[in-house]
């Protein structure tokens, strides 16, 4: 492996990993600190001879790259750390690590990934979005990409907290190493300067801006858009009572707006039309751009 390549995803982890202990630490209600992260280049032969133990896999890609997944890994004793924090128990009152367990993690995992996509976008200074992620815990399969590169990516970042102490270990093959560190960039922009030099004309396929790219890329993501009325808690025994015929109070007052989400992030208000036979929302109030990016980013 371009030995640069390690060396700039190197110089980029205290920033990403600044930004997951913020993401990580909302998420969990507890302070999580993630750090001395320690960055190689290794093979996917030199990783078999530590996955013969089920662990807390995390899969997840880039919304660039979707073919490209990266790797979590966590430890049996890390992810029961981490389910006895989420479920404000001791750990001892977790009898084993099981797939009943992950429920329990994901909104620790979706704030570290969220924290992931956050930094590297702010570093890249465009925003990114993860596409595709799952949580099991189970023994690590290589997925084609890890499995196709000869050279490995690989990051040991430490957790500490109250009740954690572990570490999870980030996976990446080589071509999204590249792309993470700039090195495929540089190296395009380098070879079409050559090209136009010695051809005097320029390679489109190389010279197109990769902002247009992933573009087309978010352009394809299926969200889900939902328009909420209002909310209301109830008790339990009052939600066994509903029946047929039943109002529900909620917290909103007629003619207030109405708040529209995608994929459960707010983005915009509006009011209730009728079109035809059917329900609508105006929008009268939206977030710019580049917020509604931002919650998306959240949201994904």
């Amino acid at each position: 492996m371009n030995q640069e390549i390690v060396n700039k995803i190197s110089q980029y982890q205290n920033q990403i990993w600044q930004t997951v202990s913020i993401t990580a630490s909302e998420a969990s209600g507890e302070a999580l600190t993630f750090g001395t992260p320690f960055t190689i280049s290794t093979t996917p032969n030199d990783l078999f001879s530590e996955m013969a133990a089920p662990k807390l896999v995390v899969q997840f890609a880039l919304a660039n790259m979707p073919e490209n997944p990266h790797i979590l890994l966590f430890s049996q004793e890390t992810f029961v750390e981490m389910a006895a924090l989420m479920k404000k128990v001791d750990v001892l009152e977790i009898e084993e690590a099981d797939d009943t367990l992950v429920s329990e993690v994901r909104p620790i995992i979706e704030s570290i990934v969220q924290g992931i996509c956050l930094a590297i976008g702010n570093i890249r200074n465009e925003p990114l979005i993860s596409t595709g992620l799952s949580v099991r815990f189970q023994i690590f399969a290589f997925p084609q990409n890890l499995q196709r590169s000869e050279s490995v990516v690989r990051t040991n970042v430490a957790i500490a907290s109250d009740k954690i102490n572990g570490t999870v270990v980030w996976l990446m093959d080589e071509d999204t190493g590249a792309d993470l560190s700039g090195v495929h960039e540089q190296q395009e922009q380098t070879f079409g300067s050559t090209l136009e030099e010695t051809e005097g004309r320029t390679v489109s396929a190389l010279t197109l801006p990769e902002e247009a790219q992933n573009l087309e890329i978010l352009l394809d993501i299926p969200l889900e858009i939902s328009v909420e009325l209002g909310r209301v808690k109830m008790l339990m025994k009052d939600v066994a009572d509903l029946g047929s015929g039943s109002i529900v109070e909620i917290d909103k007052a007629a003619g207030e707006p109405v708040d529209v989400l995608v994929n459960g992030r707010l983005v915009a208000k509006g009011e209730v039309v009728v079109i035809e036979d059917n329900f609508g929302v105006r929008i009268t109030e939206i977030l710019s751009p580049q917020e509604r990016l931002q919650r998306l980013n959240e949201a994904i």
